[in-house]
């Protein structure tokens, strides 16, 4: 939170306030750091034999990763896109400061405007509604890619 105003004064000297490539491009930096870190560690608990097989067979660098070990990354890979989408789909802070005007809303801000301008009224059904929309896209994303979230987190817990 503390690069927050910092932040929002370079995307507006580098004119991307507003837009929609400027916010995927701050949720691109905010996700790199974890999605080093955790595929840095998951890395390292691939099998490095392989690799060593396949430079002695004659394949070089770039192909042995490509080729060999992201494959066999698929199960990191994978948990990391899903931990970095609920991180960013939960954000409300960047693009209410990032996106001012109203036709960039995203869906939560809709969410929290409406319960804000309720006030001790309310309408619940709506609410409700919104959040069940809001919710869907996560338990589907769950839903589809669990046994792979399953592995990847348990894939270096073994000897």
């Amino acid at each position: 939170m503390l690069a927050l105003v910092p932040l929002f004064f370079v995307m507006n000297n580098i004119q991307l306030l507003n837009t929609i490539h400027g916010l995927i491009l701050v949720y691109i930096a905010y996700s790199l750091p974890f999605t080093v870190f955790f595929l840095t560690a998951f890395f390292r608990t691939l099998p490095t034999s392989v690799a060593e097989a396949a430079l002695i067979d004659g394949a070089s660098h770039t192909r042995t990763f490509f080729q060999v070990m992201l494959p066999m990354a698929k199960p990191g890979l994978i948990s990391v896109g899903i931990f970095n989408f609920l991180g960013q789909w939960n954000q409300y802070m960047l693009p209410t400061v990032l996106n001012t005007e109203p036709e960039h809303k995203v869906l939560s801000q809709g969410l929290v405007q409406l319960a804000v301008s309720q006030g001790y009224k309310g309408d619940w059904s709506g609410l409700f509604a919104g959040l069940v929309m809001a919710m869907l896209p996560v338990l589907a994303a769950y839903t589809v890619f669990q046994r792979q979230v399953v592995a990847g987190l348990t894939a270096g817990a073994l000897k």
